[in-house]
């Protein structure tokens, strides 16, 4: 109504009758509204189709994100930042991607009040994950630098390997079974390196609360796969 409002102003200056126009506008209006919806209700584009693809390309963005970070910190080195804020900025669309999409499956006919709690509880633990990450990225930048640990490298790679766990998993769901043990390699991440040093100190409390996200998550995923399948 608002956009027909303006072009019936301008059009008017231009010495058109606005009576004319707003019935010419009136009807141009109901015409290609009622084609959208004879559209979409002929072809419907459901959202509940896509969702599970968002989840699996955010977690794909979120792991390429850590897969940078943690190669900066294996090499010591403050030149990837151009490269860690790309990653940054994939993450960050790929979430507020998902995030349009849960909206539009809210708005959709036969959409239940349990979904929509699990897929939020899903995104909360997704938040939990990459703002764990970010304070890592913060942790490299503002902590001396130490030579990396073996059991980092292993538990950078195990994490890495969850997100080919998560795309597997939402088509078959004991995929899901070859999910890593995060916590052993934190166990063995906590008992390698000197404690003192602060960049340790802080990745060992980082990498805890990534294992518990990423747990979660894993839960979640299989319940949100369990779901589908039954439907």
């Amino acid at each position: 109504m608002a956009i027909s409002a303006i072009v019936v102003l301008l059009i008017a200056i231009t010495g058109i009758s606005p009576k004319e126009l707003i019935w010419a506008r009136g009807i141009n209006t109901a015409a290609g509204g009622a084609l959208a919806l004879l559209g979409y209700w002929i072809w419907p584009t459901w959202e509940r189709r896509h969702v599970s693809e968002r989840i699996a390309e955010m977690l794909e963005a979120y792991r390429k994100y850590f897969h940078v970070l943690t190669e900066s910190f294996t090499r010591n080195e403050t030149s990837s930042a151009r490269e860690l804020d790309r990653a940054r900025l994939r993450a960050r669309v790929a979430r507020t991607n998902l995030e349009a999409s849960i909206d539009r499956l809210r708005a959709e006919p036969g959409t239940t009040a349990e979904q929509m709690n699990q897929l939020n509880a899903l995104l909360a633990s997704s938040h939990r994950f990459v703002h764990a990450v970010m304070a890592l990225e913060a942790d490299r930048l503002h902590t001396a630098a130490a030579p990396a640990r073996t059991a980092f490298r292993q538990f950078a790679t195990d994490v890495r390997r969850c997100s080919l766990c998560w795309r597997r998993g939402f088509a078959q769901a004991r995929a899901l079974k070859d999910f890593p043990d995060l916590r052993e390699d934190h166990h063995a991440l906590v008992q390698s390196g000197d404690q003192k040093i602060e960049r340790y100190a802080l990745v060992n409390v980082e990498a805890d609360r990534i294992v518990n996200s990423l747990n979660t998550l894993r839960k979640q995923v299989m319940d949100l796969v369990r779901a589908k399948t039954a439907a």
